[in-house]
């Protein structure tokens, strides 16, 4: 499965991303045991926490022109 999204107008600047891939459609990302995801989820640059999610710094990104990603969902 693959979705696209564009958002448009965005200012220079830092961003970072997550997703995630809301299955059963209740608007939010569900979680097990020790809060360990049971849904797909991913973040800019396929940056990954240890026991958690991943750093910011690992996360973030510098815009300054039209950019394209491809964030994998774990």
């Amino acid at each position: 499965q693959a979705a696209k999204v564009v958002f448009e107008n965005l200012p220079n600047g830092v961003y970072a991303i997550s997703t995630y891939q809301d299955e059963n459609d209740n608007q939010k990302l569900d979680t097990g045991m020790f809060g360990i995801p049971k849904e797909r989820y991913g973040f800019s640059n396929d940056a990954k926490g240890n026991m958690g999610p991943p750093k910011y710094e690992d996360a973030i990104f510098q815009l300054t022109q039209q950019k394209s990603m491809v964030i994998k969902l774990h």
